[in-house]
């Protein structure tokens, strides 16, 4: 709804609230209707105008495992939609996912750091003839008011290591949070809902490490979405 229909539907309820009380027209009955005119009217104008952002975050069953030759870094792919269930436009900074490897109890935490599309799944790497699955560097996400964003996330492991977290045939648990913009004022912050983190449980299949430093995937077994 425009914010100036809005306003002057509020107006229009008031003034004939003014009028109907001024010439006795209608009585108490008239008062009450007019009132909720105005109740209705300041409702729809929270709603469609000034409601602080309200960020939903879902997460797809669709989740892959990787590895990225050049550096061996582990990668998970994760689809994700991101809802705005308030009317303003908000955006998200960065996303994180720790990773916890439940039959070792070690922890590791991976970072959104590119975007990926179709081309990514459907090409392969080759270090030897330079050869790069297509990506983009992550960016902050803006999502508009009662808008949404849907993609796929690569998140890579913070820190590198020899020794990876990750193996074929074990259990993990993945915790997903989001970073969005600080409120701007004390009003704001006291509205606005933080997003709650996610935290999802995978199994891991068999896989070769060979076979994904050339490009393929491993898709994990979600539960406990």
């Amino acid at each position: 709804m425009d914010p100036s229909s809005t306003t002057t539907t509020i107006n229009e309820a008031i003034d004939i609230a003014s009028e109907e009380a001024a010439h006795g027209r209608g009585g108490f009955a008239a008062i009450i209707v007019s009132g909720l005119a105005l109740l209705g009217s300041l409702y729809s104008m929270w709603e469609t105008t000034l409601k602080q952002p309200q960020i939903n975050l879902y997460v797809s069953e669709n989740i892959h495992y990787t590895r990225d030759p050049y550096g061996g870094f582990e990668v998970l792919a994760v689809p994700i939609t991101i809802a705005n269930g308030g009317a303003r436009d908000s955006a998200v900074l960065s996303m994180q996912l720790n990773v916890k490897n439940l039959a070792t109890g070690r922890t590791e935490k991976f970072k959104s750091t590119y975007m990926a599309d179709a081309q990514f799944f459907g090409s392969r790497d080759d270090v030897a003839a330079r050869i790069k699955r297509p990506k983009l560097p992550f960016a902050p996400l803006s999502v508009a008011g009662r808008g949404f964003f849907t993609g796929t996330v690569l998140f890579y492991r913070a820190e590198g290591s020899e020794k990876t977290l990750i193996e074929p045939l074990s259990k993990i648990e993945m915790t997903l949070t989001l970073s969005i913009p600080p409120a701007s004022n004390f009003l704001d912050k006291a509205l606005t809902e933080v997003p709650q983190p996610i935290t999802i449980n995978a199994d891991v299949p068999n896989f070769f490490v060979g076979a994904l430093l050339s490009g393929d995937n491993a898709p994990l077994k979600v539960s406990g979405l």
